[in-house]
């Protein structure tokens, strides 16, 4: 029975305990960690859950909630309110390290239809009560935080099925609440895939995909969830919004995209048609590269997207330190291929790792590899075969899952990511590096993991030790100043984590204070009495 606050930080596979030797290797190493350093737990959150603040919504308003959905489908114990009170920013899973929650929600409620999500929607725009909906709590950026209380609506509980495929269209239509995983079994076994992998897959929905504008691995031959979904549905406090289906049209606005990276501010996405892909996982064609440094690889990369070869659908760099970290954790260091490939010129703290993945037809997954190949060949890289990307593969969801056990003892692990153009990457890559090393002791790795014609995005993940006593003050000033880095040397604020409450205060300077109004008329039109996800989600205001 969980009931405690390592139950709730805990994400991904809770077996998750432990630190591998490679990676305790690189921090004895590069953090200068001892071995006692390493015995010790630190903030480990294992006592019982206990909610100070009372539940705010009155009782006779709770049997009104439990009348539309059900009693059981209403919960206001401490531990379910616990459990929805953060996602998995970095500061939120120290906050409940440190057993520390000051503004759950009120009540988690599970409705089992859409029509019962009209009901509770009317009844808190009527009250004045705050909505905020809620996937998988995988957010990174402090999107499902509740500062005014309220309820936390639960849609994986029972939203969780495909509603219709159409074979003929290649369609589904799927409610928000459904996993990645149960999503994408269902259509495999019918011939089919969604394309839409990140990293968050296996504890992520279909819903919050399209509500935070994700990208998955496979990304740059599928596209983001965007350029995926056709149709929808949702709730707002003025009405259901319920867009139709085509492959394209003229008709104004595609209002569907409206509610793309909404973030549950506009209203409650309850169904979603998206585009699939025939599955044929036995013609995907896989090839890794080594180069020589950054620049090359990147150069081959745009090439690529440029030339008019075809798209692999996985394609991503590891920049110098990437690389290393890799070569070191999998204790390829010191091999025959190691030596094999300094002799070749292609020597540590320079070389980078490139990883590509074709799908579709044979004829179609082989003609890109080939092409791919002559690319990178005239770029200086060295074939290195498929093994080194199907090794990633395998743990490509659950390399997140360290993030816990390096917390506990004692590292900050974070990432953040961009998206920038092609005459901009090095420098921004440059930039965002330099302002990250400057904190001693401290790992950077960084790669391209979803590639466009024009640019790509850049992902960082950074391992420094804990400031200790000062964990949350010590963070927040490291990410301002990163975040500030990266938008003065020209990035995008982000590419698929979303914006949620910790990128908020960068919206104007982005987007342009005209640009953000429009943002806020149209959650004024929506959202009236500003009751969906309140408090400074995306910079918009109640």
């Amino acid at each position: 029975m969980n009931s405690t606050y390592r139950d709730i930080f805990k994400w991904g596979d809770k077996r998750e305990e432990k630190v591998d030797k490679g990676t305790l290797k690189v921090v004895k190493e590069k953090l200068n960690f001892s071995d006692s350093d390493l015995a010790e737990r630190y903030l480990t959150g294992e006592m019982e859950v206990t909610i100070e603040k009372p539940v705010g919504i009155d009782k006779t308003l709770l049997e009104r909630f439990a009348s539309i959905v059900g009693a059981d489908n209403v919960k206001t114990d401490d531990y379910s309110r616990a459990s929805y009170a953060y996602g998995k920013f970095y500061a939120e899973l120290v906050n409940l390290r440190m057993e520390y929650i000051p503004s759950p929600p009120d009540a988690v409620i599970s409705p089992r239809t859409t029509e019962e999500i009209i009901e509770i929607v009317k009844l808190c725009n009527e009250y004045g009560i705050a909505i905020t909906p809620c996937g998988g709590l995988s957010s990174v950026t402090r999107g499902v935080e509740t500062p005014k209380g309220g309820i936390s609506l639960d849609l994986t509980a029972h939203l969780n099925k495909v509603i219709n495929l159409n074979t003929v269209n290649a369609t589904v239509t799927v409610q928000s609440g459904m996993f990645g995983p149960a999503f994408e079994n269902y259509l495999n076994s019918v011939g089919f895939t969604c394309g839409h992998f990140p990293q968050s897959f296996e504890y992520s929905t279909v819903g919050g995909w399209f509500a935070a504008k994700g990208a998955g691995q496979a990304s740059t031959g599928y596209g983001k969830i965007e350029h995926m979904v056709l149709a929808i549905k949702v709730v707002t406090p003025s009405g259901v919004i319920e867009t139709k289906c085509f492959p394209a049209s003229a008709q104004g606005w595609d209002l569907h995209l409206i509610f793309a990276g909404s973030e549950g501010t506009l209203g409650v996405i309850t169904e979603i048609t998206m585009k699939v892909r025939r599955y044929m996982p036995e013609n995907t064609q896989y090839a890794s590269f080594a180069f020589k440094n950054f620049e090359s690889a990147v150069n081959a990369m745009r090439t690529v997207m440029q030339s008019g070869v075809g798209l692999p659908h996985l394609f991503r760099i590891s920049d110098p330190e990437e690389t290393e970290i890799a070569f070191k954790t999998k204790g390829f260091d010191g091999t025959f291929a190691d030596w094999f490939l300094r002799i070749m010129g292609y020597k540590s703290g320079s070389r980078c790792l490139m990883f590509m993945g074709v799908d579709g037809s044979k004829a179609y997954a082989k003609q890109v590899k080939k092409s791919v190949k002559a690319i990178c060949r005239k770029n200086g890289s060295f074939f290195i075969g498929a093994s080194p990307t199907l090794k990633w593969l395998e743990q490509r969801y659950s390399s997140a899952y360290l993030r816990d056990p390096l917390m506990d003892i004692g590292i900050m692990t974070d990432t953040i990511e961009t998206a920038v153009m092609w005459d901009n990457l090095v420098n921004v890559w440059n930039s965002a590096r330099n302002y990250l090393k400057h904190r001693p002791k401290t790992v950077v790795m960084s790669h391209i993991s979803h590639v466009y014609e024009n640019g790509a995005n850049l992902y960082f993940t950074f391992l420094s030790p804990m400031e200790k006593g000062n964990e949350l003050n010590d963070y927040a000033q490291f990410h301002k100043g990163l975040v500030d880095t990266i938008n003065a040397s020209g990035g995008s604020l982000s590419h698929h984590h979303g914006v949620g409450r910790s990128l908020a205060p960068w919206m104007e300077t982005q987007l342009g204070v005209y640009s953000l109004n429009l943002m806020q008329a149209i959650k004024n039109h929506l959202d009236p009495k500003g009751i969906m996800n309140p408090g400074d989600t995306l910079g918009l205001k109640p």
